[in-house]
């Protein structure tokens, strides 16, 4: 049994490679072969990059299925059926937000804003209508044109989706949440869909290369509340929509950790 395991470890290395081979070329196809056409022709190509992406990312989880067999996906329909949503959810893996442009085709998010000025994939990212995270008040010129941007993306059918917590937790342990993801939903005045994650953790740890390809595993995706606040209210605060929505997380984990154990 001893050398099954470095057999393993080196099965799932190359599995990975493989894995991680296609998700970079890809990139480069749909630059060279598809975005930049699409560029030229086009005022306003976000649109159509964002359906790239998605279609792209579609097929990497299809490869991703083949190469991990014992892995399965329960994503619910009401997730899928999401659009002109702010879907807010939690952080446990890099899978997180590709898992969810493989579900969308009209998409954003909030990128670090560290990621734009990079050569070729900030243009990407810039052109795709991704949004920069800003240390900035949420209310400042540039944040406010971006709002503007999130406003009209979900106006035409798009979903925007939001890790509050910034970075990915471990061990299914919440971190603090960022309150600036509640102040986009009140300018926006739309409500916020809550969707907990579980599992991507398990396929693909935080500060790992490879993936667990030959674990059992689910990954799943549900819907767990969906929030309508007053905006409009007097005693409407940011602070605690973003309380409220944690509270709903921490009671969901808790079922969770119940019911497995």
């Amino acid at each position: 049994m001893a050398i099954l395991r470095p057999l393993q470890r080196c099965s799932e290395f190359c599995l990975t490679v493989l894995l991680w081979v296609y998700f970079l070329f890809g990139y480069f196809i749909i630059l060279l072969l598809f975005f930049i056409p699409v560029y030229v022709r086009l005022k306003r190509c976000d649109a159509a990059l964002q359906k790239m992406n998605h279609l792209h990312l579609k097929c990497f989880f299809i490869w991703l299925g083949f190469l991990a067999p014992r892995t399965k996906f329960e994503i619910d329909e009401e997730v899928r059926a999401l659009r002109s949503s702010i879907i807010v959810c939690n952080h446990i893996s890099y899978l997180d937000p590709i898992l969810l442009v493989s579900l969308f085709p009209r998409h954003t998010t909030i990128v670090k804003h560290t990621f734009f000025p990079v050569p070729i994939f900030g243009w990407f990212l810039k052109k795709a209508g991704y949004v920069p995270s800003s240390s900035s008040e949420i209310f400042s010129p540039a944040m406010t044109a971006n709002l503007e941007g999130i406003k009209r993306h979900l106006a035409h059918g798009g979903n925007l989706f939001v890790f509050p917590e910034g970075t990915r937790g471990r061990g299914g342990r919440l971190l603090p949440f960022n309150k600036g993801v509640f102040s986009i939903a009140r300018y926006c005045n739309t409500g916020l869909r809550l969707v907990s994650i579980r599992g991507t953790d398990s396929l693909f740890s935080p500060g790992s290369f490879s993936f667990h390809m030959l674990a059992r595993n689910v990954i799943s995706m549900k819907l767990i509340a969906t929030l309508t606040p007053d905006y409009q209210a007097g005693d409407f605060s940011v602070n605690v929509l973003g309380d409220q929505a944690k509270e709903i997380f921490k009671q969901t984990n808790a079922a969770d950790a119940s019911g497995r154990s």
